[in-house]
Formats: structure tokens, sequence, C-alpha cells
């Protein structure tokens, strides 16, 4: 584990990073992909879409929220396409006031079994479709989630995926934005040095053992030109 670039003082905000841009407005290229994945559009509000491209939101603004008193990144370079939540379970929890916010990177292919769940599976729970939800971690007992995006899209938890987009190749990858309940989180350093430089690394990695704790908000996309 590498050593953390020391937390600045809650009264001060983080400066904005430069932000590399690599495509004109992203935006019309990630709603192509999230149509290729064909899931279902009754899971989606387009009314909560959000772009967090440099030219949709500016290098000016902020880099860092922060949502139930604590801190967690603007998805900068990513854009957001709202989920449809159960709105009288997120007024009765008071999940945007009370709620941490949270990124739970995946792949492709496990969006439709989380997204129809409404929660993040535990490693081996049984979905409504019926078949188990199948993870390849060492620990099963357990959901893992970043208050940073740049920590939560690494590869190794969030896959690249590539794919021809009107003739041009780009590399894309997925991360769910959540609302986690702040009950019994465990926060732990990462074994990623500088993963996030907005963010100390003593507590980067989060995880719980509490079950329909962490609810997604929203499906964030990143394509980068190849």
């Amino acid at each position: 584990m590498g050593s953390s670039p020391p937390s600045k003082s809650n009264d001060a905000p983080a400066p904005p990073l430069p932000v590399p841009e690599t495509i004109q407005c992203p935006r019309p290229i990630c709603l192509q992909y999230l149509k290729g994945l064909n899931l279902n559009r009754a899971y989606f509000n387009k009314h909560m879409n959000r772009c967090y491209c440099s030219n949709c939101y500016g290098p000016s603004k902020p880099n860092v929220f922060i949502a139930a008193n604590s801190k967690f990144t603007v998805p900068r370079g990513w854009v957001s396409f709202g989920i449809q939540l159960d709105q009288a379970f997120a007024s009765d929890k008071g999940i945007f006031k009370n709620w941490y916010t949270t990124f739970y990177g995946t792949s492709k292919d496990k969006l439709s079994e989380i997204i129809r769940n409404r929660f993040i599976p535990f490693p081996g729970d049984d979905l409504l479709s019926g078949e188990k939800f199948i993870l390849n971690l060492p620990d099963q007992k357990h959901v893992y989630t970043s208050p940073s995006i740049n920590y939560a899209s690494l590869s190794h938890i969030c896959p690249v995926d590539r794919m021809n987009v009107n003739d041009n190749f780009y590399d894309f990858q997925v991360v769910l934005r959540c609302k986690q309940n702040p009950a019994d989180v465990q926060k732990f350093a990462s074994g990623k040095p500088n993963a996030c430089e907005l963010l100390p690394n003593d507590n980067i990695q989060w995880k719980t053992d509490q079950r329909s704790s962490v609810l997604p908000i929203s499906l964030l996309i990143r394509a980068t030109k190849s």
C-alpha cells in the first residue's frame, strides 16, 4: 500500500484538476453504447441524466461533494444515466440526506442483474431471475464500494469494453453510483497507491455485510477513444 497525500482541510475545497478531453462531449457516444447493452428502458429515468465532461461540467466546478458528512468525488469525464427509484422507499429512508454516495465498479454483463435486483447483491445471492450472482472474489460476505470514482473504475474492478461506434473504436467502462446506508460500513486503505488524488488513501475502500444497504441511483459510462 502506498502512502496517501495529506488530507485537505474540511473548510478548503479541493482545487480543480486538469481533465483530459478525449472526445467532444461523450454523451451521444455513451448513449449509443447504453442502447447496445439492451437493458430494459423501464430501469431508467432520463430526467436524471447528467454529463460530466469538461464541456458540460466546467473545470472551475467542484471536484468533491459531501453527502451525509462524507466526501465523494465528482465523476468527471463520465456520463450519468438516472435509474428509476422506489420513491416511497427513498423518501422514507431519506437516502439523499442520510445515506453516503459511493461508487460500485462492475462489468456490462452484470448490469441487468444488479439493476433489476434494486440493491447491490452479495456474491452467491439468489437473484430475481433465479440465477446466482457470481463474482470471483475471495471475500464472498461483503459488498465493496468506494467514495472515489477513480478507485471504483480501476481496471481490475471495472473491466474495459472496446466497441466500434460510428467507425471509431472506444474503450467503455461502467460504474454504478449508489446511495449507501452508513450503518456498519468499514473503511480501509487500498493496495493501489495514488488511486485517487482527491481523497485520502487510508479510507478509499469500503465494505459492508448489510444486505439492501447499497442502492444504485445512476449508471455511469465513460468512453475513451482508442
